[in-house]
């Protein structure tokens, strides 16, 4: 939008050089009383001069004065000069109908040029109708002082004189008009320009807050999914053990009754075998519900973290002889909680899933990316059949035979739900009995990360 330069185009009274609002009428009545005066020297009397010499030295005053940049003292000169000069005129010389448009005029011009000012206006306007009808009353009665006398030209001088007062009137009249409509104009362009701002910065708020929106709508499709997988999960998982401990709990019951006690040892250990699985399961469960809530985001060394995890695997370790190579590991913006579990799931599983023909080997890496960090693990186990990849991510998806690698079926489906709370993807690739590879990637924007956080907490 173009903007307009707020410092007004008419110069104020005190800056302008030669006509403000009084210079005018000095400058047309001095030269045009000093040239009848120029004529009643050559041909009139000499009562006649000094006449139009005292008019035009008077108007040659309020000229001298004006030239001087004496506004203020121009503008009370110029107000009480001409109808002082008029009245004293009448007294001397008697009047005409030109004088009496004279001092309307005048009176007319104070009310403009004192618009602002309605004491002094009042006074001058009072002032100027007085200088008229005294001297008016008093020749109508006792006749001029020095009896009528024809001043040359003094009708064009009167005419003149109102057509310069009139001119300066409407021209004080106008350029006021003009600053109020240029303030006024002025004042609507600033109040469109900060309406518009006002708009954009609103513009600005909503487009926030609809990302802020899409951000929360997306946490929270996410958590309704959660919770249906967790309570698919409950469901389903723990129907389980606690149908086996059932079963178990009757039979007992039933073989109680009839003194039947050889069979006792057999269902203890089956109960005690689904006890286990309960609890693996209500453990694996605590720590799935963890996931996302354990603490906020902060610098997190992945090199340290995964050593923490080798640590607790380290006697897992020594008895499956397993070979760890690890990589330059960086410090990302995380949940150090989440990220440890991450660890755990993926060493663990390359741990369990081993094969039997050689010494198992794992491979943790990073590398830089642009806006991430991508890891890698791998191991040179039994590997994925490429029928059960698409589907290793899902809650309760379980890789291999039930009974030969126990488990929850809920690892890799933490991970996942890791991965997804850190802004990225985690994916494998994997060739049976070759081994498997599996990678993901957090995202290095720490403000990413703290908005999904602030998000995060705000929905817990």
């Amino acid at each position: 939008m173009p903007t307009l330069n707020s410092t007004s185009k008419y110069p104020s009274t005190k800056s302008r050089n030669f006509i403000d609002e009084f210079g005018l009428i000095t400058v047309v009545s001095t030269i045009f009383t000093t040239a009848v005066f120029m004529y009643t020297l050559l041909f009139h009397s000499y009562i006649e001069q000094l006449l139009a010499g005292i008019v035009a030295g008077g108007f040659g005053i309020g000229f001298l004065l004006n030239r001087l940049k004496y506004s203020q003292a121009t503008r009370i000169y110029m107000t009480l000069f001409p109808p002082v000069m008029f009245m004293t005129l009448i007294f001397l010389i008697g009047g005409f109908f030109g004088q009496a448009v004279a001092f309307a005029t005048m009176g007319f011009l104070a009310f403009i040029g004192y618009r602002n000012n309605p004491r002094v206006r009042n006074l001058v306007i009072t002032f100027d109708i007085l200088a008229f009808i005294i001297p008016t009353v008093y020749i109508s009665k006792y006749g001029p002082i020095l009896g009528t006398i024809d001043v040359p030209f003094d009708e064009i001088f009167a005419f003149l004189a109102c057509l310069g007062w009139l001119s300066l009137t409407f021209r004080v009249y106008d350029q006021k008009m003009t600053r109020t409509y240029t303030k006024d104009l002025e004042n609507h362009i600033e109040a469109l320009k900060e309406s518009e701002l006002n708009l954009k910065e609103a513009q600005d708020d909503l487009r926030n807050q609809n990302n802020e929106l899409a951000v929360l709508n997306n946490e929270l499709k996410l958590k309704n999914t959660h919770i249906e997988e967790f309570i698919f999960i409950v469901t389903h998982d723990l129907r389980g053990p606690l149908n086996n401990i059932n079963v178990i709990a009757e039979e007992l019951e039933k073989q109680h009754l009839a003194f039947e006690y050889d069979s006792f040892g057999s269902y203890l250990k089956h109960l005690q075998i689904s006890s286990n699985r309960l609890t693996n399961l209500v453990e694996s469960l605590l720590k799935y519900a963890e996931i996302g809530n354990s603490s906020g985001m902060e610098n997190v060394d992945t090199h340290e973290i995964l050593q923490l995890v080798l640590n607790d695997f380290s006697e897992k370790i020594k008895e499956t002889k397993t070979t760890i190579h690890i990589g330059h590991l960086p410090t990302i913006t995380a949940r150090p909680n989440d990220i440890r579990m991450l660890f755990q799931n993926l060493i663990h599983n390359a741990l369990k899933f081993k094969s039997n023909t050689k010494d198992p080997v794992i491979t943790i890496m990073s590398e830089k990316k642009e806006n991430e960090y991508l890891f890698s693990i791998t191991d040179n186990g039994i590997g994925i059949p490429k029928e059960q990849q698409k589907n290793i991510f899902n809650a309760f998806h379980k890789l291999h035979n039930q009974s030969k690698f126990e488990g929850s079926g809920i690892g890799l489906y933490g991970s996942k739900k890791i991965i997804d709370h850190h802004l990225g993807k985690i994916w494998v690739e994997s060739e049976e009995h070759e081994g498997s590879t599996f990678y993901f990637t957090i995202n290095t924007n720490s403000l990413d990360l703290n908005e999904i956080q602030n998000h995060s907490i705000s929905l817990n």
